[in-house]
């Protein structure tokens, strides 16, 4: 029994970090968390102020292609630390990556 506590906080404190650096609460406390819909970001966020698009792994073969991801970037503000410059990854209409930079701090 014990080890199965054992093995449940290792795996809490492993996963808990991971699923904070793909998170992001916003000013008015509406949260941007990887795994959410493209149409989602758009409610909770509005357009971005650049749209990217990036091709991964191009392959020379015509069946196989490479993967792309959608980079979009936003200037809002979180719920604590003022603005920042968001960055949103999208894989097949998919939020996968969410990159975040603090306004004002080096």
């Amino acid at each position: 029994m014990w080890l199965k506590y054992v093995i449940f906080i290792a795996g809490l404190s492993v996963s808990l970090p991971v699923m904070a650096q793909c998170s992001f609460r916003l000013a008015d406390g509406k949260l941007l968390r990887c795994g959410m819909a493209s149409i989602e970001v758009i409610e909770r966020v509005g357009q971005p102020l650049l749209r990217e698009q990036r091709t991964l792994g191009v392959s020379t073969n015509a069946i196989e292609r490479g993967q792309t991801v959608e980079v979009w970037s936003y200037k809002v503000k979180a719920d604590v630390g003022g603005e920042f410059l968001l960055s949103i990854e999208l894989t097949d209409g998919k939020v996968t990556t969410l990159d975040r930079k603090q306004q004002g701090r080096l």
